[in-house]
C-alpha cells in the first residue's frame, strides 16, 4: 500500500505542476473601446463599500458600471445610493420579482445584460475587489487568447476555519482535474469557469442566447461556458488571482451552505463523477494517517509530494499559510461532496439568499 500511495502522490504532484504551467497569466493592460461591468447585488451591505472602493480607480473611459439591486432586505440599496451620488459612471437597476423557472443570479445577470449596449460585458460578484489595472488586463488577455469568453478563479481571503479548508479547494480542483492545455477545446466537457469573474464579447453572448439560455441553472458559470462551447465558440480560463480577490463567505455556516449548493451540481449531478472525486480525495486524505500509523520513507515521500503539489497551487492562487491543512481539507471536501450527493438523491431543495 505504501508503494501505491507513493506513486499516486508522485502522479498527482507531477500533473499539478505541469498542468499549472499552461495556465495563462494576465497580460499588460489594454484599453477597451466600450465595456459594461455588470454586478448583481442581494443583501450585500457588508461588501458595497469595498466593492466601490476598488471599482472606482479601475474605471477608464468607455466603461460603465451597472448594479442590479435585487430587492435586498438589508441596507444594500441605501448604501449604493449614498456612495454613488451623481456619479454618471454608475447605473442602479431595480430588481424585479423572480419569474417562475429562473434561478435568481441568472435572472439578475439577464436583466443587467438587457440594459447594456457596450461591446463587452464583465460580470462580477459583489464580493470581489480589483486592482486598478484589473479590468484592462482582463480585456487584454481576452484579446491575446483570441477568445470570446474568459473566466478565472480569484485569490481568496480565508478568515474562517472552514474557509481555510474548503475555499482554496476550488483552485485544487482546477489544477488537479481540468486539463488546462486543452482549455480552448470547443467541447462542453472541457468547460471551466467561475461566475465571480466572467468577461464576454457582446456579439457572441447574444449569439448563444446569453443568460436567458440557462434560465434554471444553479451553477450558472459552468452552464454559460458550456453553452458557448456548444456553439463552437472559444472560451478560456486564465490566472486572475494577481488582480482579483473575492471575500466569499464571512462565517463557517456560509462556507458550508455556499459550497453545499453547487459542489455536486458542478458535476452535472453525475454520481459516477461524484464517486470518482470521492475516491480521488479519500486517497489523498489517507496518506497522512498512514504515515502516522506506519511511518516509512515511502509514506514520508508521498506526504511530501502531496504538500509540494498543494504548495504550487496556493502559490498560483495567491493564498498563503493554508497549504499544510490539505489532508484535513480533503477530508472535509469528501464529507461535503457526499452530503451534497445524498441531498441530491433525496431531491431536497437548494436555496441561497432567498
Amino acid at each position: 500500500m505504501s508503494w501505491f500511495l507513493l506513486f499516486f502522490a508522485l502522479a498527482v504532484c507531477l500533473y499539478t505542476w505541469v498542468n499549472l504551467a499552461f495556465l495563462p497569466r494576465l497580460v499588460a493592460p489594454v484599453q477597451p473601446d466600450s465595456l459594461a461591468i455588470c454586478i448583481p447585488l442581494r443583501n450585500e451591505e457588508r461588501n458595497v463599500q469595498k466593492l466601490l472602493d476598488s471599482l472606482e480607480p479601475a474605471l477608464t473611459q468607455g466603461m460603465h458600471v451597472y448594479l442590479y439591486e435585487d430587492r435586498s432586505t438589508d441596507r444594500t440599496r441605501e448604501l449604493l445610493i449614498e456612495r454613488i451620488g451623481q456619479d454618471d459612471r454608475f447605473t442602479i437597476i431595480d430588481g424585479l420579482p423572480l419569474p417562475e423557472g429562473w434561478a435568481g443570479k441568472v435572472h439578475a445577470c439577464h436583466q443587467l445584460a438587457q440594459r447594456t449596449t457596450e461591446d463587452h460585458l464583465l460580470f462580477l460578484d459583489a464580493d470581489v475587489t480589483l486592482t486598478p489595472d484589473a479590468i484592462c488586463r482582463l480585456y487584454g488577455t481576452l484579446q491575446k487568447e483570441r477568445a470570446v469568453f474568459l473566466s478565472g478563479f480569484p485569490s481568496f481571503p480565508v478568515p474562517t476555519f472552514l474557509g481555510k479548508c474548503l475555499i482554496p479547494m476550488q483552485h485544487v480542483l482546477i489544477a488537479q482535474h481540468l486539463p488546462i492545455p486543452f482549455r480552448k477545446v470547443k467541447h462542453p466537457a472541457f468547460a471551466a469557469a467561475n461566475g465571480m469573474v466572467v468577461l464576454v464579447e457582446r456579439h457572441a453572448y447574444d449569439q448563444v442566447g446569453g443568460h436567458e439560455s440557462i434560465q434554471s441553472a444553479l451553477v450558472d458559470d459552468l452552464e454559460l461556458c458550456r453553452t458557448f462551447k456548444r456553439h463552437g465558440l472559444t472560451t478560456t480560463l486564465v490566472e486572475v488571482a494577481s488582480a482579483v480577490s473575492c471575500d466569499m463567505y464571512a462565517t463557517n455556516e456560509e462556507v458550508w451552505q455556499g459550497f453545499l449548493k453547487n459542489v455536486f451540481r458542478g458535476m452535472n449531478d453525475s454520481y459516477t463523477v461524484g464517486l470518482y472525486f470521492l475516491f480521488f480525495y479519500l486517497m489523498q486524505a489517507s496518506i497522512l494517517p498512514f504515515f502516522i500509523m506506519q511511518p516509512s520513507w515511502q509514506m514520508g515521500g508521498a506526504l511530501t509530494l502531496l504538500y509540494l503539489a498543494r504548495f504550487r497551487i496556493d502559490a498560483a492562487a495567491r493564498i498563503r499559510h493554508v497549504w499544510w491543512l490539505h489532508p484535513l481539507a480533503t477530508i472535509l471536501y469528501v464529507v461535503l461532496l457526499a452530503s451534497a450527493m445524498i441531498r441530491s438523491f433525496r431531491k431536497r431543495e437548494i436555496t441561497w439568499k432567498g
